[in-house]
């Protein structure tokens, strides 16, 4: 018997501990980050559907969109795609392929890690960008958007 309470109470412990720390298994997420240029500080699920489908393709400020995506998650990567744009990674690569070679727009930048993904928003003006939030921790040069009052995906 007090080998049996022994082990409910570790049991107790071990599991307090683990739902203590839910961040330890937090799963990874991801945001929308745009240059510091960009005067935005939220936008709705639609205008980040328009923008990331070439329908929107100038900043209030002027100055003209720039889309890169990093695709080293591809899970993050396909719930954002299905889920915010509407479209599977395939069918979104089919679409800006016809865009571009009818002339009507310029591809996003694909990465294939999130360090690149950040390394282009800082660089470039007007950039918006899709990363997973384990990645900019510390990062200077961006701002992380919020769409519809969430920050993460």
């Amino acid at each position: 018997m007090k080998n049996l309470n022994q082990i409910i109470k570790s049991l107790f412990i071990v599991s307090s501990l683990l739902f203590a720390t839910p961040s330890l298994f937090a799963e990874q997420k991801g945001v929308i980050v745009v240059s510091e240029d960009v005067n935005i500080d939220n936008l709705s699920k639609k205008e980040l559907e328009r923008i990331f489908l070439g329908k929107t393709t100038i900043w209030e400020n002027g100055k003209r969109i720039q889309i890169g995506l990093s695709t080293n998650n591809s899970e993050k990567t396909s719930h954002f795609f299905n889920d915010v744009i509407g479209k599977n990674q395939r069918r979104f690569k089919k679409y800006w392929l016809k865009i571009v070679f009818a002339g009507y727009g310029i591809a996003p930048k694909l990465f294939k890690n999130d360090k690149n993904a950040i390394n282009y928003t800082k660089k470039q003006e007007g950039v918006i960008a899709f990363v997973t939030t384990d990645s900019i921790k510390n990062v200077q040069g961006l701002k992380v958007i919020s769409i519809d009052g969430k920050e993460y995906f």
